[in-house]
């Protein structure tokens, strides 16, 4: 699996929901402080599924609240995640 950096994952989620990275903190949640609907959240998931090689159970797709808990399913799962 590739070693991914936390700025990648916080660049590639402002793609997909279409803010700027900087308002992709750790603890700006998607749905209240983002404004993401679920299907930017779908979005978000099955990019990070092909761009990493990597596959989130539905459990752990549905308990990604911000990018914090993204970077730690990520980790959980064996990847090394860089700065």
């Amino acid at each position: 699996m590739p070693n991914v950096s936390a700025a990648r994952l916080r660049d590639l989620a402002a793609e997909v929901f279409e803010v700027g990275p900087e308002e992709v903190t750790e603890g700006a949640s998607f749905y209240e402080d983002l404004g993401v609907d679920s299907l930017q959240k779908v979005e978000l998931v099955v990019r990070i599924e092909r761009q990493l090689g990597v596959k989130l159970t539905d459990e752990e797709a549905a308990g990604l609240r911000d990018i914090g808990d993204t970077l730690a399913v990520l980790r959980g799962k064996g990847l090394y995640i860089g700065p």
